[in-house]
């Protein structure tokens, strides 16, 4: 079920890499795009998403992009996506609407 990606997710998930990674908003978009947004702040990055082959989810900063980061989908509900990086790092997202 693909299209459950779609909404906005949010995360308790803390990166060492970004101190506010947990109070984003992700906007998943049925046109590939991810609105990221710090809570409700109007400024927003957007990236971009795709499947691949293997149901993979690949995570590029660009949409022109030729690699991006590859999740594995351990679980997608319609209200919990959770994904395993190639570090067995896992992240929890939970979809707020």
């Amino acid at each position: 079920k693909k299209e459950w990606i779609i909404g906005i997710w949010k995360t308790d998930a803390v990166m060492a890499t970004d101190s506010n990674f947990s109070k984003y908003r992700f906007d998943f978009q049925k046109d590939g795009n991810i609105v990221r947004s710090l809570n409700d702040s109007a400024k927003a990055d957007t990236s971009h998403y795709e499947w691949s082959k293997n149901n993979e989810l690949v995570w590029k900063e660009r949409t022109g992009d030729s690699i991006g980061k590859i999740y594995l989908v351990t679980k997608l509900t319609q209200d919990t996506l959770q994904v395993q990086a190639a570090d067995s790092s896992t992240v929890l997202f939970t979809k707020l609407k």
